[in-house]
């Protein structure tokens, strides 16, 4: 798999894996107004903060408001177009935290600033921070109470143990990717009332052989797919590669579930609405026997 194509959420998965981050540049002092974003995260929270109009360019995989004007894309973290940024004329330059990502040649072009996004407690510094450098403190406080306090729930002690995987509509499942404990999607998943099937943190790649997911025999398994309006036949090609797997519980009990929408792997404001829809899920789980 190219990092060049990663889902944004595996690229947050990947670098919660990265044994070292970049330090960030200092932030500008001057107030931004012609924003280029490099982070779908970012970009999301910008908007939601009100801060869209001062947003000129965005990355390649951003997916902007439903009725919000398209704008230029400026490549990714892991390959920043240089020459589009440039004729962007910005005055900040965002982009979130990766160890890989080109941060020196970045801030050559115009002011930089780089947010730690991985954990809810970097979240929610970023999110204040984003308020400070778009003038919308106010409004960012309140975001990063409201992740803060949705997204500090423990799950009960007894709750299930859910093994949250990406997935696709495609029906294909060659290799699993899960979400780790600490990221935001791990918070969300506790959240909702379910406890992580991978309850250590593992070192490397958040992936799993198929022999590994057999192992961990989670009580349920909830697969998010980045599509929205699938029909039956659709739903049930994404659930076909799941219910091969037999050696799995779950699976004899009928306790895998998708959680689908082109949202759904979001870490900006949009896992506020993902903790609910897992919540929603989880209850429609049958008793396990």
């Amino acid at each position: 798999m190219s990092l060049f194509r990663l889902p944004s959420l595996l690229v947050v998965l990947l670098a919660l894996s990265a044994s070292c981050q970049r330090p960030a540049p200092p932030a500008p002092e001057t107030q931004a107004r012609r924003i280029v974003s490099l982070s779908p995260a970012v970009t999301e929270t910008l908007f939601a903060l009100g801060a869209g109009p001062e947003v000129v360019g965005v990355s390649d995989y951003t997916l902007l408001p439903e009725g919000t004007p398209a704008l230029p894309k400026v490549g990714n973290t892991f390959a920043p177009n240089f020459e589009a940024i440039v004729r962007l004329k910005p005055t900040l330059l965002v982009d979130q935290q990766v160890k890989q990502a080109p941060a020196e040649a970045l801030s050559a072009l115009a002011p930089l600033k780089v947010l730690p996004w991985l954990s809810l407690s970097e979240v929610v510094s970023s999110v204040k921070e984003l308020g400070r450098l778009s003038g919308r403190e106010p409004q960012a406080t309140a975001l990063a109470e409201r992740l803060q306090t949705t997204l500090s729930r423990p799950a009960p002690k007894d709750a299930p143990r859910v093994l949250l995987v990406l997935g696709d509509a495609s029906g294909t499942l060659s290799e699993v990717w899960y979400i780790k404990r600490g990221s935001l999607h791990g918070a969300a998943l506790e959240a909702a009332g379910a406890r992580n099937a991978v309850a250590e943190d593992r070192p490397g790649p958040p992936n799993l052989s198929l022999e590994g997911v057999i192992a961990l025999d989670p009580d349920a398994v909830v697969v998010l797919v980045t599509a929205q309006g699938l029909d039956a036949d659709q739903q049930a090609r994404a659930h076909a590669p799941w219910k091969k797997l037999t050696g799995l519980r779950a699976v004899r009990e009928d306790r895998v579930r998708l959680v689908m929408g082109r949202d759904v792997e979001s870490t900006g404001p949009a896992i506020l609405d993902v903790v609910e829809r897992l919540r929603a899920t989880l209850g429609t789980l049958p008793a396990s026997r």
